[in-house]
C-alpha cells in the first residue's frame, strides 16, 4: 500500500499520471462511498439482529443466536465461491426461475 501510494508521487511514470488525473478522484469517491455503505448496512442489520437475539425470546432465538455468527467463521474467499455458484446461469437460483417463470 505504502509502494502504491509513494509510486503515485514518481513523475516519471505516465501510466499512474493517466489514472491520477483521470481516474483517481472518481475511484477514491467510489471507495469511500462504498466503505460507507457497507458499514452502515452491517451496523444496522449486525446491531438489529444482535438486539433482537439478546433482548427478545422468540421461537428460534436460540438457533439464530449461533447463526448469526456463522458468516465470521467462514472465509469470504469459499462464502463468493459458493455465492458465485448458487447465482451462476446454470445455478439453482436461476434454474429455480427459470423454470417457475416458465423462460
Amino acid at each position: 500500500m505504502v509502494s502504491v501510494l509513494w509510486s503515485l508521487t514518481q513523475p516519471d511514470d505516465t501510466g499512474w499520471n493517466h489514472i491520477r488525473e483521470t481516474l483517481l478522484a472518481e475511484y477514491l469517491i467510489n471507495t469511500a462511498s462504498l466503505m460507507l455503505q457497507v458499514g452502515g448496512y452491517t451496523l444496522v442489520l449486525g446491531v438489529g439482529t444482535a438486539w433482537l437475539t439478546a433482548a427478545t425470546r422468540f421461537p428460534g432465538s436460540r438457533v439464530f443466536s449461533w447463526a448469526l455468527m456463522l458468516p465470521m467463521a467462514a472465509p469470504a474467499y469459499i462464502v463468493a465461491y459458493v455465492y458465485t455458484d448458487l447465482l451462476s446461469f446454470s445455478g439453482p437460483v436461476q434454474t429455480l426461475l427459470r423454470e417457475g417463470l416458465n423462460l
